[in-house]
């Protein structure tokens, strides 16, 4: 068998058909291709306004930097961020200046767990960063009231949950901004890029000037990008708009091939969700035997899972060690990979000492958990390859 792996990026002749448009219009930097992906990505998760840019992490940086400027914030403020996500979630709130306080996760979720979410809230806090881990949905209902009891600020971490739902609702949509990632093998993808989405103009505006450099022109949907016609703001300030600077911004900005890919994914966003649910039902089924022995990512009938991935958490007093589950699929051409862990990064030690005995859970997770692919890429021989190795390994364990 051919490696299985983790992610999986296809390109079919639409995204061929609208790169090749792109690249015919002669138009690199930020175009039509760019504009439409904004819209209709931040429409599709219950926002407003979309902003690409090059990265999810860059996404989540922004946004920071947004509301450290609508609401003050200095190098004090704290965020709260879960102790189990992709470690660009806490970098972007360093990055930004400010401290990061990590919360404990659910067992069964592995996402912030409401509860500790609330013990951890300080004087200091302003903000919190729930991260709808492996495409589960949080439990955004009552994170939103812990932060509407204690005014403090929501940014969504979606990057792997494009198109996730509770109750109908999308997520992406409860926060004041969201984050996404469109690198490869995400559900949607554009190569690399990420986007910020939003319904609040006036943060709209700011994330559009921080993408670019800090410049003043922070149109909607900017003229200027088509190249042939003149924008008739540019010469309202006594300095061309383009070249206006209001603060201290970066270069963030993604280009039209970026957005050709991106609009090409979003019309086969049914197609990809629809064979990533059907391959991930499919998993949970092959596996129920062996639940005794490890955690499948099962959900709530109110949930929409997307599935960027498949975690298993090997279950308490089982006698299965992780690194010997790991090395075995390893061995079978499986590719794995651990689920997130942060709290024991080399880095973060170093940074916040030893901080897992204070995180039960994702300790656990830490030290038990993994996850394979259940993208849209993979065929039925492959996965019953899959549930088979998967079996073999369980089996002895079986009581």
């Amino acid at each position: 068998m051919d490696k299985i792996g983790v992610g999986y990026a296809s390109v079919t002749d639409i995204e061929k058909r609208y790169v090749m448009d792109a690249l015919d219009n002669e138009r690199l930097s930020q175009g039509k291709y760019v504009n439409q992906f904004e819209r209709e990505f931040a429409r599709a998760h219950g926002q407003k306004y979309g902003v690409m840019c090059n990265s999810g992490t860059s996404a989540l940086h922004l946004a920071l930097e947004t509301l450290k400027e609508v609401d003050g914030w200095d190098e004090d403020t704290e965020v709260l961020v879960p102790a189990i996500t992709f470690i660009a979630t806490s970098n972007a709130c360093l990055h930004a200046g400010l401290k990061v306080t990590f919360v404990d996760v659910e067992k069964e979720t592995y996402n912030m767990d409401p509860a500790d979410l609330e013990r951890r809230i300080s004087e200091h806090t302003k903000c919190i960063i729930p991260v709808h881990t492996f495409g589960m949905p949080c439990n955004m209902n009552a994170i939103m009231a812990i932060a509407k009891k204690h005014g403090l600020r929501v940014i969504e971490d979606c990057a792997e949950a494009h198109f996730a739902k509770v109750n109908g609702v999308s997520v992406g949509s409860f926060g004041d901004i969201t984050c996404f990632s469109t690198y490869v093998a995400h559900t949607i993808t554009t190569g690399v890029g990420g986007v910020v989405c939003t319904s609040d103009r006036h943060f709209m505006e700011i994330l559009r000037s921080l993408v670019a450099h800090g410049r003043a022109c922070t149109c909607e949907r900017c003229i200027a990008s088509d190249g042939k016609t003149v924008c008739p703001k540019r010469m309202q300030t006594d300095l061309d708009r383009r070249f206006c600077f209001e603060r201290i911004g970066y270069s963030y900005r993604v280009g039209e091939i970026e957005g050709a890919l991106g609009l090409a994914q979003l019309e086969r966003k049914d197609e990809i969700m629809g064979k990533r649910h059907e391959n991930a039902n499919y998993l949970i089924q092959g596996l129920e035997p062996y639940e005794e022995l490890i955690q499948l990512p099962r959900h709530p009938e109110n949930i929409e899972h997307t599935y960027m991935m498949f975690p298993i958490v090997i279950r308490e007093g089982t006698g299965i060690r992780q690194k010997d589950f790991v090395l075995y699929l390893e061995k079978c051409n499986i590719e794995t990979r651990p689920m997130l862990p942060l709290l024991n990064q080399p880095i973060y030690q170093k940074l916040f000492g030893d901080l897992e005995p204070q995180y039960p859970n994702a300790a656990y997770i830490d030290h038990n958990g993994f996850y394979v692919g259940c993208h849209h890429g993979l065929n039925r021989e492959q996965l019953d390859y899959l549930i088979d190795c998967i079996g073999k390994f369980l089996e002895p364990y079986r009581k």
